[in-house]
């Protein structure tokens, strides 16, 4: 169905008739309705339950995300009937354009306990699948994480180790939807390695590229790649990552020990390599002994540690790696003087905590 045949622009809140006219949770209902769900069958779905419901919200998301109206989606718009652009379900407010808005009835009425009751068992029970469906829409259409349990009926894990996640995401009909939630587990991703300052790992990640497609993932709205070639390219770039700390904890490796291996290589290898583990080690020791937590209090003394392990870096270089490894202006560089920063303000794992 193509929701354009029957949508109009109108300002982002639309429980006002032109500015003069305040209206009533009936009549806002019934405007959503006919706007974002003609002939979707509201009436049946709200029977459903379980499952077959969870099937009838998730067709309805489907179809909202992937009907595209000006540079968004109608999952959007639906979204915005109800709640700003912010994590979490915060009211929209309403634009004060007319003078005869009432002080403190500021929101959609929908959201109104006291409008609430003016609806019919029936017109509530609309109301309540509505939301179900616009709330999903706006976590997805924002890339928020939500309760993976609820929507899909999966484990509630936004990791890519969770296997129900990822076979859902790459067997699932709803293309869009998988698309939408890839997208933001990759964004989940990424923000758990910049906390971790694990930087190969992030900007492999922001920096993703199809080799197939000969595209960089972007989000969603901006990608040419088809539904499951996007949610493939993530899966295959997250999992190589958490492989590849399974194999170091396999190996029972630190995990600064880990990020220096592959800090040297510049990017998250596939492997483990004997001689950057044994400069990884060395530089490992020297940050230990030398850096760790010597900062905290004591921000003069950067320079001068910060020169010493430089120093020490070329040290590294000229004994373990071969030549145009690890030169001076490189990534891998900077990746490391990062790092030894970071452990000289003492963000820097136990000596036995294993990966």
């Amino acid at each position: 169905m193509d929701c354009r045949e029957f949508f109009v622009p109108l300002p982002t809140n639309i429980f006002y008739d032109m500015g003069t006219q305040i209206k009533t949770a009936k009549e806002v209902l019934a405007q959503i309705e006919r706007r974002y769900f003609k002939g979707a069958g509201l009436v049946k779905g709200c029977k459903l339950k379980g499952d077959e419901r969870r099937a009838y919200v998730l067709s309805q998301v489907e179809r909202l995300l992937a009907t595209e109206y000006g540079a968004s989606s109608m999952a959007m718009w639906l979204s915005d009937q109800f709640w700003i652009a912010g994590e979490g379900r915060q009211p929209m407010p309403w634009e004060d354009i007319s003078p005869q808005v009432e002080s403190g009835y500021r929101t959609n009425p929908l959201l109104s306990l006291q409008e609430q009751q003016t609806l019919t068992e029936n017109e509530m029970a609309r109301l309540r699948l509505i939301l179900e469906v616009a709330g999903l829409c706006h976590d997805l259409a924002l890339h928020y994480l939500f309760d993976l349990k609820e929507a899909f009926g999966i484990k509630n894990n936004w990791w890519v180790s969770n296997k129900q996640l990822v076979e859902w995401l790459s067997t699932t009909e709803y293309e869009r939807i998988a698309m939408h939630t890839a997208y933001t587990l990759r964004k989940h991703a990424i923000d758990v390695y910049v906390y971790g300052h694990y930087q190969p790992a992030q900007d492999a990640l922001a920096e993703l590229f199809s080799m197939e497609y000969r595209e960089l993932v972007r989000d969603p709205y901006r990608t040419k790649i088809p539904p499951r070639g996007y949610v493939k390219t993530i899966i295959d770039a997250l999992l190589q990552i958490e492989r590849h700390w399974q194999r170091g904890r396999r190996l029972k490796l630190r995990p600064d020990l880990v990020m220096l291996h592959d800090e040297i290589y510049g990017v998250v290898p596939r492997q483990f390599s004997k001689w950057m583990l044994e400069a990884a080690q060395a530089l490992y020791d020297y940050m230990d002994k030398e850096l760790c937590g010597r900062l905290t209090g004591n921000e003069d003394l950067a320079p001068e540690l910060m020169k010493r392990f430089a120093e020490k870096v070329r040290e590294v270089r000229s004994a373990y790696l071969a030549e145009g490894w690890l030169t001076d202006d490189s990534l891998a560089f900077a990746y490391l003087m990062a790092h030894a920063q970071n452990c000289g303000y003492g963000i820097w794992c136990e000596e036995d905590k294993a990966l």
